[in-house]
């Protein structure tokens, strides 16, 4: 089952995968070559923000891939819009605004963050209407 931690866990591994490996834009995964390669391969040097995700949960929860590909496109578009107001996809983002590594790996504590808090404001809440 999905859970906050669970989703917590894949962006750390993402944002480890990133700060081991390495990033790029214009294509999930590049080998050593800069040659294009699938975010699942042995070959892989370095990864676009959404080839870190897809290497994270098929590493970490493979069985539930239909839902990470949804639920982050929907969490990072929100944290994108409220904090930088840019109104495209995180994928976008990669490619034309990013300018480093340091920069997606911010953004995906942002979006720790955002997680941290929101589950800091709706636990009390769910506590007091169950009260």
């Amino acid at each position: 089952m999905v859970n906050n931690e669970m989703i917590i866990e894949i962006l750390l591994e993402s944002s480890q995968l990133l700060q081991r490996k390495g990033w790029n834009k214009y294509a999930m995964a590049r080998d050593e070559n800069g040659d294009k390669c699938g975010p699942d391969s042995s070959e892989a040097a370095c990864y676009c923000l959404s080839g870190a995700l897809v290497r994270a949960w098929r590493t970490i929860d493979p069985k539930n891939e239909d839902f990470y590909f949804k639920y982050f496109e929907k969490k990072f578009s929100e944290v994108l819009l409220a904090r930088y107001n840019y109104n495209r996809t995180f994928t976008q983002w990669n490619d034309q605004v990013a300018t480093s590594r340091e920069d997606v790996v911010k953004l995906i504590h942002t979006v720790i963050t955002s997680l941290l808090i929101d589950r800091a404001n709706i636990e009390p809440q769910v506590e007091r209407l169950s009260a």
